[in-house]
């Protein structure tokens, strides 16, 4: 199902920026959203509302605010996950770049004329800017996807921005570049293990318009605000949650990609075989710490961990690239101490 609102003019074809954003059960925070879009001092833009099956009337919501927001589209699916919505959502996309803004988060104000100034000076096929971290609606003066090795220029090597990428969290979020649409085009990939949530499903859908983008630009400052949530589902204890938060389905995509990019020798399955670890590390641990009964700690430790772990992944397990203190960790996991 789509819609538009009722005072919806014929939309230029020329428009700028599509911002699309994932909702789904997101009317405690759904507005704030909404808002930092609207109000946004840069003004050639349309904002894609995806309804992911919501079930607390965010849906309602949304077909409201596109009835009296001309720019605002809307569209309603089954529920599929937050992967497949935001895919809706650059189907129909009309604007020359994309953005992507998650439902409980907002851009700043500039957040849009900043990303513009960017692309007049130096176009660019991705543009990568940086989030401040928010907590109880305060700015924590942390920041997520800073660059410190930019070398003073705006302009990032694209073989740079892959090795990060398969070597680390850092620059994963989506949330935090804008895209020229066209990059998204000729994108045939299976995705259907990534239906529902997923995680690492960020870093996926980066994977094939850095493949074909050939330049990359970098804004050193924070446009994006996170809002951290302490009881966010990711946050809980969960034995079911494991298997999508070791990602596996995210890391032989990444695999896959490594080979087309070239980067499949030795010493990247090595980078990529210590993230992976890293990765299962924190998962591990992450919920070891927030077992809070006794039941839970039972489950934990009856948890088939040593099956879930990749076997080519743990041939790294002594590499120098580890610390000590990661290789003690990797044996008190294989112990369940």
């Amino acid at each position: 199902m789509a819609g538009k609102g009722s005072l919806r003019k014929e939309r230029n074809e020329s428009m700028r920026f599509s911002v699309i954003v994932p909702v789904y059960n997101s009317v405690p925070f759904l507005m704030r959203s909404v808002e930092s879009v609207v109000k946004q001092t840069f003004t050639d833009w349309e904002l894609i509302l995806v309804d992911d099956g919501s079930t607390d009337g965010s849906g309602e919501v949304i077909r409201r605010l596109a009835e009296q927001e001309p720019r605002i589209r809307w569209f309603h699916q089954e529920n599929r996950g937050q992967f497949f919505a935001r895919r809706r959502g650059i189907d129909n996309a009309e604007g020359e770049y994309l953005l992507f803004l998650d439902s409980d988060d907002a851009f700043t104000n500039d957040c849009l004329e900043k990303v513009n100034m960017a692309l007049r000076r130096q176009p660019a096929d991705i543009v990568v800017f940086a989030g401040s971290v928010m907590e109880n609606g305060q700015d924590t003066g942390r920041c997520i996807g800073k660059i410190a090795s930019a070398d003073n220029s705006d302009r990032i090597s694209i073989n740079w921005l892959k090795e990060k990428l398969i070597s680390s969290h850092d620059l994963n979020s989506l949330c935090l570049k804008a895209f020229r649409r066209n990059m998204f085009k000729g994108d045939y990939s299976d995705y259907s293990a990534f239906k529902g949530t997923c995680c690492g499903e960020d870093k996926v859908q980066l994977l094939y318009p850095l493949t074909r983008a050939e330049s990359v630009i970098y804004i050193p400052e924070c446009l994006y605000r996170y809002y951290y949530r302490e009881n966010s589902t990711m946050r809980k204890f969960a034995i079911s949650t494991i298997p999508r938060m070791i990602a596996d389905e995210m890391y032989s995509m990444l695999y896959r990609y490594m080979q087309e990019w070239g980067l499949d020798g030795p010493e990247y399955q090595e980078l990529v075989a210590v993230y992976y670890l890293r990765n299962y590390l924190s998962v591990y641990f992450g919920l070891r710490k927030r077992c809070t009964t006794l039941r839970e700690r039972w489950r934990f430790r009856h948890y088939p961990w040593r099956t879930s772990i990749s076997r080519e992944a743990i041939r790294y397990r002594f590499s120098d690239k580890l610390t000590t203190m990661e290789k003690l960790k990797l044996l008190v996991a294989a112990l369940r101490i």
